[in-house]
């Protein structure tokens, strides 16, 4: 006889829901951007912030809406209030910021897919709504493409860590992208992400330094 119990995890909701803590802090974004003070974080009010979080990697910072809303339900009732979206640029899943399904590969990544948008818009609004701030990786696992303009693309392994620090294209790109992210309108919050104080905090290059050569290749 095992004497283990099993313990079923339901998608919408936790056997402790402790959401009631924060119902003052919905939604997220109240008291204005997150800033730096000293070794603490505030937001504008004066309110010092302090965030217990998880990741979310690759296709799963692009649920479907029925999904999203009962993540963030989920997400409340633990008692998380921030969100990390990391590998939003890997090749490796989808949907991701290049394409929503999988099938034939994009031959540029200059163009942030609609539909995946679209899917990021929902959920960064379920998660706001319950009291859930975001902090966003730009730059992960992007992969350029010959279409991009970047020469020896196909040489640079699964992304461009390391080579992104100096090649003056590749520096351009990546400031294009943050400038199409920033700038990008979410219809559910009727706010630009730049104007959005449910975004937190942001990492502009992941795990990325000239000294590590992060190629398969060595040179």
């Amino acid at each position: 006889m095992s004497k283990f119990i099993p313990v079923y995890m339901h998608p919408d909701f936790m056997p402790v829901d402790i959401s009631f803590v924060f119902r003052d802090e919905v939604p997220a974004g109240k008291h204005g951007f997150a800033q730096v003070d000293g070794e603490n974080i505030r937001f504008e009010d004066g309110k010092l912030a302090k965030f217990w979080g998880v990741m979310f990697n690759g296709a799963a910072c692009f649920p479907p809406h029925e999904r999203a809303e009962q993540i963030a339900q989920r997400l409340a009732q633990t008692g998380i209030n921030i969100v990390r979206f990391h590998q939003m640029d890997d090749e490796w899943t989808a949907p991701n910021l290049y394409r929503l399904t999988a099938g034939e590969r994009v031959k540029n990544t200059r163009d942030l897919c609609p539909g995946s948008l679209e899917r990021l818009d929902y959920l960064i609004k379920c998660l706001k709504e319950r009291g859930i701030y975001c902090c966003v990786d730009m730059t992960t696992y992007r992969k350029f493409k010959t279409g991009d303009g970047v020469k020896f693309a196909d040489l640079m392994g699964d992304n461009v860590k390391a080579y992104a620090h100096f090649d003056p294209l590749m520096i351009d790109l990546q400031k294009e992208f943050c400038e199409k992210y920033w700038n990008h309108f979410n219809p559910y919050t009727g706010l630009c992400y730049k104007d959005d104080p449910v975004f937190a905090m942001c990492t502009i290059i992941n795990e990325n330094d000239t000294y590590i050569n992060h190629s398969d290749r060595r040179w």
